[in-house]
């Protein structure tokens, strides 16, 4: 019965949840998932996705190709993702999708970086808040750290070299994306000012290496060296408690790769521009 094989999809889904979290070696098995993969779906999608075809990149629905233009040549490589039916035993129907592998399309590539300098600049037009660079210690002898009083980023200028400057930014726009969805998570409404009222004081030391492997699936994902993720000690809880804590890095991934994303298209914009300007003509007086 569908049912039975809904319920089958979700004990895998937590299963891997527990998987992937078991070691540093595992997550970073799937952060390369996640850093390869374009398709905006649920983290819980992914671990199917994951399951069914590790190398998928881009995946869909055969009606969501055709309407894209694309065919299926690939009957036979489905892969199964949850759509969210609230009429249904479990709040879920299996779905058909299938990876731009098995189809006659081409897999749009990730924006490449010449180099970390490239990609630090990058970084610091997309911040998701302000960052200010000083020459002084900042909290707790840090490099650079995510002030939420201020609301900004601090930054020293004592880097060793670009990729050290990449991976610190990194992991404190994860912070900025994993305490906002903390937040959201543990809002309590609004106040009469109209400001989130949580009651949650965002714990970054419990959320290190979450940080740290943000800032591994970004760099991989735009051909920068990635950061080490220290030897990762499985979160306590249920399956469900691991699986928000993929949601979490995943929700942190896209965020951030969205930014840079705008930022790119942005200026190329501006570049485009410019060389159209440049390339016009001097009008004379006539």
């Amino acid at each position: 019965m569908e049912e039975d094989f809904v319920k089958q999809l979700f004990t895998y889904i937590n299963a891997s949840a527990d998987h992937h979290l078991a070691s540093a070696d595992n997550l970073k098995e799937f952060l390369g998932f996640i850093a390869r993969m374009q398709s905006n779906i649920t983290v819980s999608n992914k671990i199917l996705a994951y399951g069914y075809d590790p190398t998928a990149t881009d995946i869909h629905t055969r009606e969501e190709w055709e309407s894209f233009g694309i065919t299926v040549l690939d009957e036979n490589a489905v892969i199964y993702n949850l759509q969210h039916q609230p009429d249904s035993q479990y709040g879920y129907v299996e779905r058909v999708m299938y990876d731009i592998s098995s189809t006659n399309a081409k897999l749009k590539i990730y924006e490449q970086f010449p180099n970390a300098g490239f990609f630090a600049e990058r970084l610091i037009l997309s911040s998701p808040c302000p960052i200010q660079f000083c020459d002084g210690p900042i909290a707790g002898s840090r490099k650079v750290f995510l002030d939420t009083e201020k609301g900004i980023i601090e930054a020293t200028r004592g880097f060793k070299n670009e990729e050290q400057v990449c991976h610190g930014l990194l992991r404190e726009f994860a912070h900025y994306y994993l305490r906002e969805r903390e937040m959201d998570h543990g809002s309590k409404g609004k106040d009469k000012r109209g400001n989130r009222q949580t009651g949650i004081l965002y714990d970054r030391d419990k959320h290190g290496v979450e940080a740290q492997a943000v800032s591994y699936a970004v760099c991989t994902r735009y051909g920068i060296t990635p950061p080490v993720i220290d030897v990762l000690s499985p979160p306590e809880g249920s399956s469900e408690d691991r699986r928000r804590v993929l949601e979490g890095l995943d929700y942190s991934v896209w965020s951030i790769s969205q930014r840079i994303e705008e930022c790119g298209k942005q200026q190329r914009k501006v570049s485009e521009s410019d060389n159209h300007v440049r390339g016009q003509p001097v009008q004379g007086r006539g």
